[in-house]
């Protein structure tokens, strides 16, 4: 544990590396938080902390920067520090209120939020349509022989695929098909609908079995190509601003894992046993190419559950308080936005 004065002085470096990205001096600790000690003072708390494995210094210069260790101490006591101005707050629950409807672009939608806010790269995973159940079908005559099949999940997710027939098809057939597929597999998710449609439902559309044949398994293909679809990604020119990450190449195979996915996918589907946001930093990230990086991360839910998960990955010098305040805020609207949705 730290004396007060050590943490305020911790806290002083770790806030000033933040903004400048340069080695911290006692002078201008003092100067610009006006300190009531000398500066020789100030060295020596400084190089006490040092010791203590919370600071360290680059090159030969007296100025001191935050270690891993240092900013996990700093991060841990944040729990009162609010990063946003109210206004933003209210900005961040107007945008939510004029969202589209349909969940892929809620969630890209957020992405994008999210960078512009922070000024890190947003990562937003989307919920696993594996546990999604059928919502509603909708199934639309196009021409005789070319029926628009419309597929939405309890989680918001809307697919529409074209299916082509060999034969004509009657628009009462068509109504009859799409009442007896609503009914009965409404609440199923789509292993049921494949596997207990194709039993079930025979019998039940005699005639029509063929169409609704087709209608099961276009609900299945496109759900299993919207599954693939989970990774939403933006501000990925906001880390070129850090320098950091100044190394093309280091962004190169950062985006390569990121965009590959399913390491991060498995991180960041584990957040969904906590309702806290979760911090990880430098090395405390299980991947190489994050080690200079820190992950700020929350789940968002619906319907009582922790559906996905919404993030940014900025440099370990990252701005925490508006970091995690900012993730907090959107996770929080995000959740209500998909309970109206889904309510």
């Amino acid at each position: 544990m730290l004396d007060e004065r050590k943490e305020v002085l911790l806290h002083a470096v770790v806030r000033e590396y933040i903004i400048s990205a340069q080695p911290v001096g006692s002078k201008n600790l003092v100067r610009r938080y006006g300190l009531n000690v000398s500066s020789a003072t100030v060295r020596n708390e400084l190089a006490f902390l040092e010791e203590m494995g919370f600071l360290t210094h680059p090159h030969t210069s007296a100025g001191r920067i935050p270690t891993e260790k240092g900013y996990r101490l700093y991060v841990d006591s944040l729990a009162d520090e609010v990063g946003l101005q109210p206004a933003e707050e209210k900005s961040i629950s107007q945008f939510y209120s004029v969202l589209s409807k349909e969940i892929e672009n809620l969630m890209r939608e957020t992405s994008g939020l999210l960078a512009n806010i922070t000024n890190y790269l947003a990562v937003v995973f989307a919920p696993n349509l594996k546990k999604s159940t059928l919502k509603h079908v909708d199934l639309v005559l196009m021409h005789s022989k070319v029926v628009l099949v419309v597929v939405v999940t309890n989680t918001g997710w809307v697919a529409k695929r074209i299916l082509e027939l060999q034969e004509v098809v009657a628009e009462s057939d068509l109504e009859e098909v799409e009442r007896i597929l609503n009914k009965r597999l409404n609440g199923l998710d789509f292993n049921e609908i494949y596997m207990r449609g194709r039993v079930e439902l025979r019998g039940l559309v005699p005639g029509r079995w063929s169409l609704a044949e087709r209608v099961i398994d276009e609900i299945a293909d496109s759900l299993r190509e919207r599954e693939n679809r989970r990774i939403f990604l933006d501000g990925t020119a906001n880390l070129l601003r850090h320098p950091e990450f100044e190394s093309l190449e280091k962004i190169q195979r950062l985006l390569e894992v990121l965009e590959e996915g399913c390491s991060l996918l498995r991180f960041m589907e584990g957040v969904l046993e906590s309702d806290q946001v979760i911090v990880t930093i430098g090395s405390e990230n299980k991947w190489a190419e994050f080690r200079d990086c820190s992950l700020v991360v929350s789940s968002y839910r619906a319907v009582g559950d922790n559906l996905g998960t919404v993030g940014i990955l900025g440099p370990v010098r990252m701005d925490y308080p508006r970091a995690i305040s900012t993730v907090q805020c959107i996770a929080k609207n995000l959740t209500f936005a998909l309970e109206s949705l889904w309510a």
